[in-house]
């Protein structure tokens, strides 16, 4: 399983606590994260790139951390190549099934957009706060997302409707795609109590964009299961407990065999004196940094190995080391 980044991108703090603020109180258990804290945080923050990247949306550093996720997905999973290429000069015939991933924490979408959707038939994007999943389900309904059929369906709503101006960006991607099609499922939802299974659960099924005549499989069935499970910058929000649980529950919603993977790409802090995994409270935004180590912890306790994991280059000095 691919290891390691948060919705804001961490700057670098003192890593000398482990799972603590300061107080004067003495406390049974250290301080974890506040659901309600991190949302009340994530609602003050522009829905843009610019606003879920911390400040570093506007320069290199989406691109650059973009582009190194295709490739490691193209890496451990080279079917997903929809053309010959240098990682995969022979790609593989296309699966009879719908291959699908889970995007969680997706905030507007920019993971799915550019990394994943390209990949994938299917996409099961969930966020928790409102006006993030609106304003992603609102860019890939009027066409900006490119890889999409440049068709829409509103939410519980079976007619297509056609927008007007795209027929030759259509007729491409029929082309392309050979009437399979490509489609993204938005639920509003967190991570917390998550079976990755069932994820409309306890959530709001906020649309579907893309052909919704393309078969009852894939992200539409009752219950979903994934080729790829991809979690980036959003597991500071869940405690230890709730983490692991997560985890479990994500490594039973993959497909059977040897290439289905969990991702998680997230900063990392420094491991404690002897390198024990050791985790510190960010009281601004109500999430946990953890470090290399703990991490390592966390995939052991829920049952998973660690297959790949690197570090993403071409981030600013002041940010924490972001793994994958």
């Amino acid at each position: 399983m691919p290891a390691l980044d948060t919705p804001d991108a961490k700057r670098h703090k003192p890593n000398t606590r482990s799972s603590a603020v300061g107080s004067a109180l003495k406390k049974k258990e250290p301080p974890g994260p506040v659901y309600e804290k991190g949302i009340e945080y994530w609602d003050q923050v522009d829905a843009s790139v610019n606003g879920v990247l911390g400040g570093y949306g506007e320069g290199p550093v989406p691109h650059i951390e973009q582009l190194s996720s295709r490739l490691l997905l193209l890496s451990l999973l080279p079917s997903l190549s929809p053309f010959p290429n240098p990682l995969t000069p022979q790609p593989a015939a296309t699966p009879p099934h719908r291959r699908t991933v889970l995007d969680v924490g997706a905030g507007i979408g920019r993971v799915t957009r550019h990394v994943l959707l390209p990949l994938f038939d299917d996409v099961v994007l969930l966020e928790p706060v409102d006006k993030f999943i609106r304003e992603g389900y609102r860019a890939a309904l009027d066409g900006e997302w490119r890889d999409l059929p440049i068709s829409k369906s509103q939410p519980n709503g079976n007619d297509v409707i056609e927008l007007e101006g795209w027929k030759e960006q259509r007729r491409r991607f029929d082309e392309q795609s050979k009437t399979r099609g490509k489609r993204v499922r938005f639920i509003k939802r967190g991570l917390q109590g998550l079976d990755p299974k069932y994820p409309a659960e306890g959530g709001e099924d906020v649309g579907l964009v893309g052909i919704s005549n393309s078969g009852e499989e894939g992200c539409m069935v009752d219950q979903v299961i994934y080729d790829v499970i991809w979690c980036q910058w959003c597991l500071g929000h869940m405690s230890h407990s709730d983490l692991v649980d997560f985890l479990r529950l994500a490594r039973a919603a993959l497909r059977e065999g040897d290439d289905h993977y969990v991702f998680v790409k997230e900063n990392c802090c420094d491991d404690a004196a002897g390198g024990v995994g050791q985790e510190f409270l960010d009281e601004e935004d109500s999430s946990l940094t953890r470090s290399h180590q703990k991490w390592v912890d966390c995939f052991h306790e829920a049952g998973l190995e660690v297959i790949r994991e690197e570090v993403q280059q071409g981030m600013p000095d002041e940010l924490f080391v972001v793994k994958t």
